[in-house]
Protein backbone atom coordinates (compact mmCIF):
# COMPACT_ATOMS: atom_id res chain seq x y z
CA UNK A 1 0.00 0.00 0.00
CA UNK A 2 3.12 2.40 0.74
CA UNK A 3 4.62 1.42 -2.64
CA UNK A 4 1.57 2.36 -4.66
CA UNK A 5 0.55 5.55 -2.73
CA UNK A 6 4.64 6.86 -3.44
CA UNK A 7 4.08 5.60 -7.16
CA UNK A 8 0.67 7.81 -7.20
CA UNK A 9 2.52 10.48 -5.19
CA UNK A 10 5.40 10.70 -8.04
CA UNK A 11 2.80 10.64 -10.92
CA UNK A 12 1.63 14.00 -9.78
CA UNK A 13 4.73 15.08 -9.09
CA UNK A 14 5.45 14.38 -12.71
CA UNK A 15 2.59 16.01 -13.99
CA UNK A 16 2.85 19.39 -11.98
CA UNK A 17 6.00 19.73 -13.43
CA UNK A 18 5.26 18.85 -17.08
CA UNK A 19 2.43 21.26 -17.14
CA UNK A 20 4.96 23.84 -15.76
CA UNK A 21 7.05 23.62 -19.34
CA UNK A 22 4.61 25.46 -21.84
CA UNK A 23 7.31 25.38 -24.30
CA UNK A 24 9.40 22.47 -24.64
CA UNK A 25 10.74 20.18 -27.34
CA UNK A 26 13.51 18.28 -29.08
CA UNK A 27 16.00 18.41 -31.57
CA UNK A 28 17.58 15.33 -31.73
CA UNK A 29 21.94 15.66 -31.06
CA UNK A 30 22.93 17.24 -34.31
CA UNK A 31 24.94 19.33 -31.93
CA UNK A 32 26.15 16.38 -29.54
CA UNK A 33 29.75 17.69 -31.16
CA UNK A 34 29.43 20.83 -28.65
CA UNK A 35 30.05 20.46 -24.89
CA UNK A 36 26.55 23.23 -24.10
CA UNK A 37 24.38 23.84 -26.27
CA UNK A 38 22.13 26.40 -25.21
CA UNK A 39 18.51 27.50 -25.95
CA UNK A 40 17.59 30.85 -26.11
CA UNK A 41 13.88 31.99 -26.30
CA UNK A 42 13.68 35.96 -26.82
CA UNK A 43 10.14 38.00 -27.37
CA UNK A 44 10.37 40.44 -30.49
CA UNK A 45 7.84 43.36 -30.31
CA UNK A 46 5.33 43.21 -33.67
CA UNK A 47 6.93 46.88 -34.54
CA UNK A 48 10.47 45.26 -34.82
CA UNK A 49 9.19 42.73 -36.83
CA UNK A 50 11.12 40.52 -38.50
CA UNK A 51 14.08 42.12 -37.79
CA UNK A 52 15.51 40.34 -34.67
CA UNK A 53 17.73 42.76 -33.34
CA UNK A 54 15.60 44.47 -30.88
CA UNK A 55 14.39 41.57 -29.35
CA UNK A 56 14.42 41.37 -25.94
CA UNK A 57 15.83 37.43 -24.17
CA UNK A 58 13.43 36.37 -21.84
CA UNK A 59 15.14 32.71 -20.84
CA UNK A 60 17.61 30.28 -21.81
CA UNK A 61 17.96 26.81 -21.23
CA UNK A 62 20.59 23.68 -21.79
CA UNK A 63 20.16 20.67 -24.20
CA UNK A 64 20.33 17.42 -22.50
CA UNK A 65 22.36 14.68 -23.68
CA UNK A 66 19.16 13.10 -25.63
CA UNK A 67 18.70 17.10 -27.32
CA UNK A 68 15.63 17.44 -25.26
CA UNK A 69 14.45 20.78 -23.82
CA UNK A 70 12.06 22.67 -21.75
CA UNK A 71 11.77 26.19 -20.08
CA UNK A 72 10.03 26.38 -16.70
CA UNK A 73 8.67 29.37 -14.92
CA UNK A 74 8.47 31.69 -17.89
CA UNK A 75 7.60 35.24 -17.64
CA UNK A 76 5.14 34.93 -20.53
CA UNK A 77 2.59 37.78 -21.81
CA UNK A 78 -0.86 36.64 -21.13
CA UNK A 79 -2.17 37.46 -24.48
CA UNK A 80 -0.60 37.03 -28.23
CA UNK A 81 2.79 38.17 -28.63
CA UNK A 82 5.76 37.31 -30.65
CA UNK A 83 8.58 35.04 -29.63
CA UNK A 84 12.04 33.77 -31.14
CA UNK A 85 13.32 30.38 -30.03
CA UNK A 86 16.67 29.80 -31.61
CA UNK A 87 20.57 28.04 -30.54
CA UNK A 88 23.23 30.09 -30.24
CA UNK A 89 26.70 28.12 -30.50
CA UNK A 90 30.33 28.78 -30.82
CA UNK A 91 30.51 27.64 -34.09
CA UNK A 92 27.98 30.58 -35.32
CA UNK A 93 29.92 33.02 -33.69
CA UNK A 94 33.50 31.94 -35.72
CA UNK A 95 31.71 32.79 -38.95
CA UNK A 96 29.68 29.24 -39.56
CA UNK A 97 26.17 28.62 -41.29
CA UNK A 98 23.20 30.45 -39.08
CA UNK A 99 21.96 27.78 -36.31
CA UNK A 100 18.34 26.84 -36.79
CA UNK A 101 15.61 28.83 -34.97
CA UNK A 102 11.89 29.46 -35.35
CA UNK A 103 9.50 32.59 -34.83
CA UNK A 104 6.06 32.06 -33.37
CA UNK A 105 2.96 33.39 -31.98
CA UNK A 106 2.48 32.62 -28.31
CA UNK A 107 0.54 33.75 -24.64
CA UNK A 108 1.19 32.20 -21.22
CA UNK A 109 -2.33 30.14 -21.53
CA UNK A 110 -0.57 27.89 -24.63
CA UNK A 111 1.27 24.91 -25.04
CA UNK A 112 4.38 24.68 -27.43
CA UNK A 113 6.12 21.50 -28.33
CA UNK A 114 9.05 20.54 -30.97
CA UNK A 115 9.74 17.31 -31.97
CA UNK A 116 12.44 16.17 -34.20
CA UNK A 117 12.52 16.81 -37.85
CA UNK A 118 15.14 17.77 -40.55
CA UNK A 119 16.15 20.86 -39.02
CA UNK A 120 15.38 22.29 -35.40
CA UNK A 121 12.39 23.34 -34.89
CA UNK A 122 11.00 22.75 -38.13
CA UNK A 123 8.33 20.63 -36.56
CA UNK A 124 5.88 21.79 -33.86
CA UNK A 125 2.19 21.86 -32.17
CA UNK A 126 0.74 25.00 -30.64
CA UNK A 127 -2.54 25.69 -29.65
CA UNK A 128 -2.14 29.01 -30.24
CA UNK A 129 -4.56 29.63 -33.13
CA UNK A 130 -3.04 32.54 -34.20
CA UNK A 131 -0.05 31.09 -34.81
CA UNK A 132 -1.43 28.68 -36.57
CA UNK A 133 -3.03 30.89 -38.77
CA UNK A 134 0.37 32.66 -39.43
CA UNK A 135 1.62 29.39 -40.39
CA UNK A 136 -0.72 28.91 -43.14
CA UNK A 137 -0.50 32.21 -44.17
CA UNK A 138 3.42 31.04 -44.44
CA UNK A 139 2.31 28.00 -46.16
CA UNK A 140 1.00 30.45 -48.70
CA UNK A 141 3.30 32.49 -49.45
CA UNK A 142 5.92 29.68 -49.85
CA UNK A 143 3.86 28.60 -52.81
CA UNK A 144 2.65 31.63 -54.16
CA UNK A 145 6.21 33.38 -54.34
CA UNK A 146 7.36 29.50 -55.64
CA UNK A 147 6.28 30.88 -58.83
CA UNK A 148 8.68 33.76 -58.94
CA UNK A 149 11.29 31.05 -59.27
CA UNK A 150 10.32 29.70 -62.72
CA UNK A 151 10.84 33.31 -63.84
CA UNK A 152 7.93 35.48 -63.08
CA UNK A 153 8.05 39.17 -61.76
CA UNK A 154 7.92 39.07 -57.58
CA UNK A 155 6.04 42.45 -57.97
CA UNK A 156 3.63 41.52 -60.55
CA UNK A 157 -0.43 42.62 -59.95
CA UNK A 158 -1.00 39.03 -60.02
CA UNK A 159 1.11 38.23 -57.08
CA UNK A 160 -0.07 41.66 -55.16
CA UNK A 161 -3.63 40.61 -55.82
CA UNK A 162 -3.48 37.00 -54.34
CA UNK A 163 -1.82 38.39 -51.15
CA UNK A 164 -4.09 40.81 -50.62
CA UNK A 165 -6.98 38.49 -51.11
CA UNK A 166 -5.94 36.01 -48.78
CA UNK A 167 -5.26 38.56 -46.08
CA UNK A 168 -8.18 39.88 -46.74
CA UNK A 169 -10.81 36.92 -47.11
CA UNK A 170 -8.90 34.59 -44.95
CA UNK A 171 -7.03 35.92 -42.35
CA UNK A 172 -9.01 36.56 -39.62
CA UNK A 173 -7.04 37.57 -36.74
CA UNK A 174 -5.71 41.44 -36.85
CA UNK A 175 -2.42 40.61 -35.19
CA UNK A 176 -1.70 38.00 -38.18
CA UNK A 177 -3.12 40.50 -40.83
CA UNK A 178 -0.56 43.21 -39.64
CA UNK A 179 2.24 40.82 -39.33
CA UNK A 180 1.36 40.10 -43.51
CA UNK A 181 1.45 43.33 -44.01
CA UNK A 182 4.76 44.07 -42.60
CA UNK A 183 6.22 40.89 -44.75
CA UNK A 184 4.54 42.45 -47.78
CA UNK A 185 7.01 45.82 -46.73
CA UNK A 186 10.04 43.59 -46.47
CA UNK A 187 9.49 42.69 -49.44
CA UNK A 188 8.67 46.19 -50.95
CA UNK A 189 5.38 45.24 -52.44
CA UNK A 190 3.44 47.23 -49.58
CA UNK A 191 3.85 50.73 -50.87
CA UNK A 192 2.31 49.30 -54.82
CA UNK A 193 -0.46 47.40 -53.41
CA UNK A 194 -1.69 50.04 -50.93
CA UNK A 195 -1.44 52.60 -54.26
CA UNK A 196 -3.69 49.94 -55.77
CA UNK A 197 -6.15 50.10 -53.11
CA UNK A 198 -6.03 52.46 -50.49
CA UNK A 199 -9.58 52.25 -49.62
CA UNK A 200 -8.60 48.34 -47.78
CA UNK A 201 -5.91 49.91 -45.98
CA UNK A 202 -7.64 52.67 -44.64
CA UNK A 203 -10.33 50.18 -43.52
CA UNK A 204 -7.96 48.11 -42.19
CA UNK A 205 -6.36 51.17 -40.12
CA UNK A 206 -9.95 52.11 -38.34
CA UNK A 207 -10.21 48.41 -37.40
CA UNK A 208 -6.76 48.41 -36.04
CA UNK A 209 -7.24 51.37 -33.99
CA UNK A 210 -10.52 49.85 -32.58
CA UNK A 211 -8.41 46.83 -31.92
CA UNK A 212 -6.74 46.00 -28.35
CA UNK A 213 -2.96 46.29 -30.37
CA UNK A 214 -0.44 49.06 -29.64
CA UNK A 215 -0.84 51.73 -31.62
CA UNK A 216 3.42 50.93 -32.05
CA UNK A 217 2.82 47.91 -33.73
CA UNK A 218 0.48 49.52 -36.77
CA UNK A 219 2.28 52.71 -37.09
CA UNK A 220 4.38 51.95 -39.98
CA UNK A 221 1.13 51.51 -41.91
CA UNK A 222 -0.44 54.55 -40.05
CA UNK A 223 2.33 56.37 -41.62
CA UNK A 224 2.16 54.46 -45.20
CA UNK A 225 -1.19 55.58 -45.42
CA UNK A 226 -1.06 59.49 -44.00
CA UNK A 227 -0.68 61.24 -47.55
CA UNK A 228 -3.93 59.12 -48.28
CA UNK A 229 -5.54 60.78 -45.35
CA UNK A 230 -4.07 63.77 -45.55
CA UNK A 231 -5.64 64.46 -48.94
CA UNK A 232 -8.97 63.54 -48.11
CA UNK A 233 -8.97 65.77 -45.54
CA UNK A 234 -7.81 67.89 -47.43
CA UNK A 235 -9.98 67.08 -50.66
CA UNK A 236 -13.32 67.05 -47.78
CA UNK A 237 -11.69 70.56 -46.48
CA UNK A 238 -11.85 71.74 -50.13
CA UNK A 239 -15.26 70.34 -51.56
CA UNK A 240 -17.01 72.04 -47.88
CA UNK A 241 -15.52 75.26 -48.40
CA UNK A 242 -16.81 75.30 -52.08
CA UNK A 243 -20.14 74.11 -50.84
CA UNK A 244 -20.06 76.87 -48.14
CA UNK A 245 -19.49 79.56 -50.64
CA UNK A 246 -21.95 77.80 -52.92
CA UNK A 247 -24.63 78.20 -50.28
CA UNK A 248 -23.40 82.22 -49.20
CA UNK A 249 -24.07 83.11 -52.10
CA UNK A 250 -27.85 81.47 -53.03
CA UNK A 251 -28.46 83.24 -49.35
CA UNK A 252 -26.54 86.56 -50.53
CA UNK A 253 -28.69 86.78 -54.19
CA UNK A 254 -31.61 85.66 -51.93
CA UNK A 255 -31.36 88.25 -49.80
CA UNK A 256 -30.50 91.03 -52.06
CA UNK A 257 -33.59 89.83 -54.30
CA UNK A 258 -36.15 90.50 -51.42
CA UNK A 259 -34.49 93.80 -50.26
CA UNK A 260 -35.21 94.77 -53.76
CA UNK A 261 -38.64 93.47 -53.81
CA UNK A 262 -39.38 95.14 -50.43
CA UNK A 263 -37.91 98.38 -51.94
CA UNK A 264 -39.67 98.27 -55.04
CA UNK A 265 -42.61 100.59 -54.88
CA UNK A 266 -46.21 99.71 -55.36
CA UNK A 267 -48.26 100.97 -57.94
CA UNK A 268 -48.80 104.84 -57.23
CA UNK A 269 -53.03 104.31 -57.46
CA UNK A 270 -53.18 107.40 -54.97
CA UNK A 271 -51.76 109.76 -57.92
CA UNK A 272 -54.40 109.02 -60.68
CA UNK A 273 -56.61 112.25 -61.04
CA UNK A 274 -60.38 111.83 -61.09
CA UNK A 275 -60.09 111.95 -65.04
CA UNK A 276 -57.62 109.38 -64.83
CA UNK A 277 -59.53 107.10 -62.09
CA UNK A 278 -62.55 107.31 -64.40
CA UNK A 279 -60.60 106.48 -67.54
CA UNK A 280 -58.94 103.62 -65.28
CA UNK A 281 -62.71 102.38 -64.77
CA UNK A 282 -63.82 102.15 -68.08
CA UNK A 283 -61.00 100.38 -69.84
CA UNK A 284 -61.46 97.51 -67.03
CA UNK A 285 -65.19 97.97 -68.09
CA UNK A 286 -63.90 96.93 -71.50
CA UNK A 287 -64.45 100.11 -73.28
CA UNK A 288 -62.68 100.97 -76.91
CA UNK A 289 -60.99 104.46 -76.56
CA UNK A 290 -63.41 105.78 -79.35
CA UNK A 291 -66.34 105.04 -76.61
CA UNK A 292 -64.49 106.24 -73.50
CA UNK A 293 -64.47 109.71 -76.11
CA UNK A 294 -67.95 109.78 -76.56
CA UNK A 295 -68.83 109.09 -72.95
CA UNK A 296 -66.97 111.20 -71.60
CA UNK A 297 -67.04 114.24 -74.27
CA UNK A 298 -63.66 114.46 -74.79
CA UNK A 299 -61.10 113.78 -78.19
CA UNK A 300 -59.68 110.65 -78.57
CA UNK A 301 -56.42 112.01 -78.39
CA UNK A 302 -57.18 113.25 -75.00
CA UNK A 303 -58.71 110.01 -73.89
CA UNK A 304 -54.90 108.24 -75.49
CA UNK A 305 -52.74 111.12 -73.58
CA UNK A 306 -54.51 109.95 -69.55
CA UNK A 307 -54.17 106.54 -70.75
CA UNK A 308 -50.35 107.11 -71.05
CA UNK A 309 -50.41 108.74 -67.78
CA UNK A 310 -52.12 105.85 -66.45
CA UNK A 311 -50.21 103.28 -67.45
CA UNK A 312 -46.57 105.62 -66.45
CA UNK A 313 -48.38 106.00 -62.94
CA UNK A 314 -49.12 102.00 -62.64
CA UNK A 315 -46.18 100.72 -64.22
CA UNK A 316 -48.06 98.56 -66.49
CA UNK A 317 -47.18 98.85 -70.51
CA UNK A 318 -51.26 97.61 -72.15
CA UNK A 319 -54.47 96.66 -71.22
CA UNK A 320 -54.08 93.27 -70.48
CA UNK A 321 -51.07 94.85 -67.73
CA UNK A 322 -53.81 96.87 -66.20
CA UNK A 323 -56.64 94.17 -66.07
CA UNK A 324 -54.06 92.12 -63.71
CA UNK A 325 -53.19 95.29 -61.74
CA UNK A 326 -56.91 95.57 -61.12
CA UNK A 327 -56.84 94.01 -57.43
CA UNK A 328 -55.07 97.41 -56.79
CA UNK A 329 -57.32 99.57 -57.68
Amino acid sequence: MTRYCCFLLLCCVGVQCWAQSSISGEIGIAFQKEKEVKIHLSRIKLEDFPSAKAEKSIATTILDKEGRFSFRELQLEKKDALYHIYVNTVAEALGAPKNPDRFFVFSAQDSIHFTKGKKAFEKYTNTNTADAEWQRLRAYEARLFGTVLSGEDSLSPKHLVHLRRYAKDSLQILMVKLIGIKQLDQQELLDVDIAKNPEYYLALLEELKKSELERSDYLFLENKLAFITTEKAEYKFMYSTYINIFLGLIILCLTLYGIRKKRRPKPDIEQLSHQERTIQQLILQGKSNKEIAAELFISISTVKTHITHIYGKLRVANRKELFQKAPYR
